[in-house]
């Protein structure tokens, strides 16, 4: 610099970080300046939600709502498989159970006549003997209904049914899963195989095979419009 000479200015940085050149490691005060962010447990940044099955959903998404979903438990002997089981059978048993699924304000069931649904409580079994709630689901009701459509076209049609090894409790069984990840209570699941597995059972397995339910009252579901 030449004697007499006065240096440039040169503008002090605070607040704001210069970014380094290209190929250049971040020194100590740009690191500082730059906050990090690193994905919270789960793998996604703070503030996203990951509902079980679902993606993921930030704060200012709305919620999906949440449906209702239960299990109608009804006792077909009403009561006689509890007095009698241990005579015949040589075991308890506490009811011969019959089961449906309760969403979206209609009651959903399989027999022998395929998926059929009504009010709840609206076949001429009446009210069920217990509810078992099974807790929420996002499905919609368009989404369940075409479900149930694509069951009704292949593993539950009326042709299919039968009374140990695909029936009403199956059905419900395989609904639940679907709307809410949860099984149906196993006392009802176990049944066949409780049955079947003592004497008298097995004597009247080719009797009891041929028999068909189909709870009256309800109406066969159809792809249109849920109902027919």
């Amino acid at each position: 610099m030449r004697r007499g000479s006065v240096a440039p200015s040169v503008p002090s940085v605070t607040s704001r970080s210069v970014p380094p050149r290209p190929g250049a490691a971040a020194g100590p005060a740009l690191r500082a300046a730059i906050p990090l962010r690193f994905p919270a447990a789960g793998g996604c940044l703070p503030g996203l939600r990951v509902p079980p099955g679902g993606r993921a959903r930030t704060p200012m998404e709305e919620p999906l709502a949440l449906h209702p979903v239960k299990l109608y438990v009804y006792d077909l002997s009403k009561g006689m498989a509890r007095r009698l089981s241990p005579l015949m059978l040589g075991k308890q048993l506490d009811g011969i159970w019959h089961t449906s699924i309760i969403v979206h304000k209609d009651e959903f069931f399989y027999g022998s006549g395929g998926i059929s649904s009504c009010a709840p409580g609206g076949t001429l079994l009446g009210p069920p003997d217990s509810v078992v709630d099974l807790g929420n689901t996002e499905v919609t009701e368009e989404i369940f209904l075409e479900y149930l459509s694509s069951l009704g076209e292949s593993m539950f049609r009326g042709e299919s049914y039968n009374l140990f090894e695909h029936n009403c409790n199956t059905f419900s069984n395989e609904v639940a899963q679907f709307l809410t990840g949860r099984k149906i209570p196993s006392y009802i699941t176990d049944l066949p195989s409780e049955v079947l597995a003592t004497p008298f059972g097995q004597a009247l397995r080719p009797l009891l095979d041929s028999i068909q339910i189909q709870p009256p009252g309800g109406n066969t579901f159809s792809r249109h419009n849920g109902q027919s």
